[in-house]
């Protein structure tokens, strides 16, 4: 899944200058994820494109602001501090909506994850909570792939406990897809347990 098939699928139900925001959407994001790599040693700007693509193919909700709030989900907590990316710059860059889109969903250390998405979730007008949760179902989907054994149990602690909550009160196939992927997860780490 690349930027090429997510501009494919949109280039029928948008705007040229919709199309143009997200193609600016996506080079933000390349530049700030370039060093990072996911677990699974995908490179990181792989899960924005999923996120999106998820957005699109999935809800088909053929949204430039979701599209592109997805691309950018992460760009603010990820990039470096000798050039950081602000919630101004995203403003600037895009419209005040999508910063305020992703500044919703930008994770701040000193907020706890049911502070963050009760936050997210008291913005439901803007399509936050619909980005966040099609965030959450494809870390689910990938944290399959991953070694990393408590972070499996963690993801599925909190998907439990906060994200299948949410995902029933905004949508219901994302509440199902993360039933789903909760099932796979559990079995996962049940069939490693037995292993030891």
């Amino acid at each position: 899944m690349n930027f090429e098939y997510l501009l494919g699928r949109l280039a029928s139900e948008v705007s040229a200058e919709e199309l143009a925001e997200v193609r600016r959407a996506y080079e933000v994001a390349r530049k700030v994820h370039a060093t990072q790599f996911r677990d699974e040693g995908s490179p990181y700007i792989v899960h924005p494109i999923r996120v999106a693509v998820s957005i699109v193919d999935e809800l088909r909700l053929y949204s430039s602001k979701l599209v592109c709030s997805a691309l950018l989900h992460d760009v603010i907590e990820d990039s470096p501090e000798d050039d950081p990316v602000t919630r101004s710059h995203i403003a600037e860059w895009f419209d005040e909506e999508i910063a305020e889109i992703v500044w919703l969903l930008t994770k701040l250390e000193d907020v706890s994850l049911p502070e963050y998405l009760a936050r997210i979730e008291a913005a439901a007008e803007t399509g936050a909570p619909i980005v966040k949760l099609c965030d959450r179902l494809d870390n689910m989907r990938s944290v399959i792939h991953t070694p990393k054994l408590e972070k499996k149990r963690r993801y599925i602690r909190t998907t439990e406990s906060l994200y299948l909550p949410m995902a029933a009160r905004t949508n219901q196939y994302l509440h199902n897809e993360l039933e789903r992927c909760l099932e796979e997860a559990r079995n996962q780490v049940d069939a490693l347990a037995n292993d030891r």
